[in-house]
Parts: C-alpha cells; structure tokens; sequence
C-alpha cells in the first residue's frame, strides 16, 4: 500500500477534483496519466535544450540530437529489438499502420491476395487496410471471435492460406481487453508465407513485450497510452523489411542528396521520418519507459489484476449489470452495460460523481455489431488505480441502477408526438435560460436538463426509422418535422440516451413552432453559450448536439427553399 501510495504521488492530475468531487480516472485505455518526471523531461527540453535534431551545427543541437537517439536505443531496448535501425518514430499507433498499408502493403499486394484482420481491431487496424484492399484489389478477410470474446483460434487456422500476404490483429482488445496468443499465432501465419503486423497500443503499457519472441514483423505502440506525451509512437519492423520498403512521406531528414535530377534515400531509420520530429515527445517516451522499468512490473501485474478481479466481484452484484465479453485470457478493462440506462447517461452520471469512464463504440464499430450492441460502458484500470477508487465506482454504479429506468410520455401515433410536445407551446428559450442560469451548478443544470428531456413524448419502435435518423448523433436519435397551416415548423425527436432528450429539448424549446426564417437567423451559439453547454459538454454529447442543430436547420432550408 505505501509503494502504491508512493506511485500515486509521481501523477499530479490523479490528486485533482473533478465536478467537485475527487477525481478516479477509469479511462486508461483511451490514455494514461503522466508522471512527474515525464512532465519534466519535457518541460526541460523546450526551456534549456530546444533545438532541432540532426542537422545542427552547434552544441545545443548536437545535444538534442544524443538525446533524441538514446530515447531510440531506450525503445529498442523496452520491446528487446535486435537494432535501433528497426524503431521508427511516428505519430502513434494509427500513423504507423498507415506507413505499413502505403509503403510495404501497397507495392505487394494484387488483386486475388488476401489481408487477414479480426472481428476485435480499432478502426485504425482496419481502415488502412481497407484503403489498400481498394488501391491493390485485395481482398480482407476476417477473423469472427466466440462468444465470450476470444479470438476463434480454429476459424483463424482455417482462414490462413496460400493467398495471405499480411494479418494484422491487436495484442490486446481495446473494446474487451482480450489477449490474443500472439506469439503462436505469428508462428502459424508464418507457416503460411504471410508478414504479421501487431497493434500493441493497449499491450504497452501492461506486458513486457519482446518482438524477437514474439516473432512479428511489425510491432506498433503509442506513448500517450505508456505514461508519454500525446503525438509521439513507435513502429518496430524487421530491419530487412524496413530497407525493402520505399518512403511513405518525403521532405528533410529523410534524403541524402536532392537535384532536380533525382534523389537519394536515407538509411534506416532515417527514410521513414521525413521532417522535424516530435523530440520531445521521444525524449518523454524514453522517461515513461525508465519510470515503467524502475518498477516491479511483476507486482504492478498483480495488483491490475486484483483491481479487475475486484471490480467483477463488485459490479455483477448490481441489478441489470451485464458484462459484455470474458475473454479466457483478459487485460483490466470491464466493458458493460447497465440494462437500465443508456451508456452515455451512465457515463455523464458517473462524470458528475469525478469518476471518469469510457462510453460508445470505442473505434471498434465492426466489433459492436458482431455483439449487437451501440456500444459499451468501459472501465479501464491502471496499476495507479487504488481498490478503494474500485469501490467507489461500484458503488456510485449501485446507486445509478437503484434509481430505476428513465420513462417519458407515451404516444399511439405520429400525429399524437406534434400535439402533446410542450416546446414552443409551454416552454420557450427565455425560459429555459432563466431556469438554468439561476443554478448556480453545472450538476443542477445536467438534472434539470434532463428532466426537461423527460417530457419529451416517446417515439414508438415502428416510428424510430434509417429515414428520420439523426446523422453524427453518437446515440440514437430521430427527428419528424410537420408544418402547420401557418408555415411554421414543428419538431419532434427522441433519443435513447436521457441526456440527448435533454439536449433535444433545449432546441425545441427555441426554434419549435418557428418559421423556417426565423429559425434560421436564429443565433443558436448564442443561447448555448448562455447556458454554459459549450464549455460544458463533452466532445461527443457536443457533436450529437450539433448534429441535432444541423438536422433542424436543413429542414428549414428545404422548407424555406420550397416556400
């Protein structure tokens, strides 16, 4: 306990408060906390050692640039690399497959090849792959998980044949925190002639990883996610690979000599890093990395997976909690759902109470629609994490389920939503600003949103249709307009998430039963910059607010179009 007291004490932003209430950071699978000493290293760099890298002749530069290549061999070393040849600095994890599909895919691969991908990958392990497929005419293929959120290791098998260039799959889920058996299956891919590309973003950071064990061809990470700056990552490839591979971006540092004739390359691992680097970022990476080492990794193990164990005990004693996927071998990230509520009002809830967690798909759509899901609800542990932080989430999700299911007003049919919606009619924007503004906090104001939601009429199953779908809304949500006799607009709309109905609301009481005009001169930032919304909301409850707004908006351009 003291020594996890004593870690606690390296991370500044773990001992601040959030909504007033002590923060307990879950979301350590989106990115951890920063350590004292990263912090430094950085804040060092630009105020006594700023220069750029390679191409100086003074002392200062040359001193960037020791720097900036030991944080090289720091990384060859962390993931046990045969050569600081084969570690390329890049942006994270996404940038590093992309160099992948563009320099060495693209120029392989043609049209009857085979990419081999799995059911369990982030957007970023399959977009760029898609990408390439287009440019090359490959083909994807990928492989399902069970049930319980393991990789099918026999359809992986069966999948693997003499048409498979590359597989490329994650070491460990991000959605479920599976752990796929890397190692044999890099052995199995290579029986068949195929490279292996591993995603290890979220492995970093909780397993020791040795590529040459491992056996991959391709190894990335990020560094936010491993205690370091955002912007900074690394892709490992085997060095004969790596020098087979043409440029992906070209400009300085990764030539030796440009006419108008013609240019010559740099070696490795020059060719690939085209530019001013990130050299803070390498050299914080570097700190994250000697800061991880100094500790017993061992035991930091252990305690995740006492935190996770915990957690499972606690939580699947609450009332409608389901976890969603068990994987045989599992990583400390509890994905779930509480049959109650929609995801995104467990996650604002929890946020009012200082516990930070994850909501939604997590980048892991393809994953979501093989579970049936829209998403999940994703607590992710670290080992700075505490076992009372653990009971305290369980017990604030304990509460959020006792306080039963959120109902709102019934409705038999289309015409029935127009005639029994209160905005416009009872409550309008002026009043909307006089309610919330009187409440002096932010928390008041969520409850009272929300409960403006309530009274919202609800759409029917048959009413919620792919027409009348909110586009860019993270939750789902649909929107009917009818116009009156007059010309005027009325809207109805429904979500359901409780806190999007109460973010519906606030739009109809302003512009419901407005001429398209006036709805469309209306100063819509105005009104949500009085009620605080913008500085409030999270990203994606903003992004679902304005797609709300957009939606409302393009219906009076048509209609004022059509006047």
């Amino acid at each position: 306990m003291d020594q996890l007291a004593a870690i606690r004490k390296q991370f500044p932003a773990l001992h601040q408060k959030v909504n007033n209430q002590p923060l307990v950071y879950l979301d350590n699978a989106a990115t951890s906390q920063k350590p004292e000493a990263v912090i430094r290293v950085v804040e060092k760099f630009y105020r006594t050692q700023n220069a750029n890298v390679h191409r100086g002749a003074h002392q200062l530069s040359e001193q960037a640039t020791s720097a900036f290549e030991a944080a090289r061999s720091t990384v060859r070393s962390f993931i046990n690399a045969d050569s600081d040849e084969e570690i390329i600095w890049t942006r994270g994890t996404t940038e590093g497959i992309n160099l992948i599909a563009q320099s060495y895919a693209r120029p392989l691969l043609k049209s009857g090849d085979e990419i081999l991908l799995t059911e369990l990958e982030h957007h970023a392990n399959i977009v760029p792959w898609q990408i390439v497929a287009e440019q090359t005419g490959a083909t994807i293929r990928v492989v399902p998980i069970t049930d319980n959120g393991d990789l099918d290791l026999p359809k992986f098998s069966t999948l693997l044949s003499s048409k498979t260039r590359i597989v490329s799959l994650t070491h460990i889920s991000n959605a479920l925190g599976t752990i796929n058996p890397v190692a044999g299956l890099v052995r199995q891919a290579h029986e068949a002639g195929a490279i292996v590309v591993i995603d290890g973003a979220q492995a970093a950071p909780h397993l020791e990883i040795d590529v040459q064990r491992l056996g991959c061809d391709f190894y990335l990470f990020s560094g936010h996610k491993l205690f370091a700056p955002t912007g900074i990552g690394v892709l490992y490839g085997r060095k004969a690979l790596l020098e087979a591979m043409p440029p992906w971006q070209s400009g300085g540092e990764m030539i030796k000599r440009v006419s108008f004739n013609g240019t010559t390359y740099n070696d490795l691992p020059f060719k690939f890093e085209a530019g001013t680097p990130n050299i803070s970022g390498a050299l914080g990476l570097a700190e994250a990395i000697r800061f991880l080492n100094s500790l017993d990794r061992k035991a930091l193990a252990r305690h995740e997976r006492a935190l996770m164990s915990r957690a499972i005990e606690l939580c699947s004693a609450i009332p409608g909690f389901t976890r969603i996927g068990r994987p045989t071998a599992g990583a400390s990230i509890l994905s779930f759902q509480l049959n109650s509520h929609h995801q995104q009002d467990v996650g604002l809830m929890l946020d009012q109470q200082g516990i930070a967690v994850r909501t939604g798909h997590h980048c892991a759509m393809p994953l979501m629609e093989r579970l049936g899901l829209p998403g999940t609800i994703r607590a992710s542990f670290c080992f700075y994490n505490t076992l009372d932080e653990v009971e305290l989430f369980a017990s604030a999700l304990q509460q959020i389920a006792a306080g039963g299911t959120f109902s709102s007003s019934e409705v038999v049919s289309d015409q029935a939503i127009f005639d029994s919606s209160p905005f416009g009619r009872e409550i309008d924007d002026q009043e909307i600003l006089t309610r919330l503004t009187a409440m002096g906090s932010w928390n008041d104001r969520y409850r009272e949103i929300m409960l403006l939601g309530k009274k919202l009429p609800a759409f029917t199953a048959a009413m919620k249709t792919e027409q009348d779908r909110i586009s860019g809304c993270e939750s789902d949500a649909w929107l009917k307009i009818s116009r009156d006799p007059q010309g005027a607009l009325w809207f109805a709309a429904d979500s359901d998430a409780r806190v999007i109905r109460g973010l519906i609301a606030l739009v109809m009481a302003a512009l419901n039963g407005q001429q398209p005009e006036k709805i469309l001169a209306y100063n819509v930032d105005h009104y949500f910059d009085q009620l605080q919304l913008t500085r409030h909301l999270s990203p994606s409850r903003g992004n679902g607010l304005k797609a709300i707004i957009e939606a409302v908006k393009n219906a009076a351009r048509e209609s004022a179009n059509n006047s």
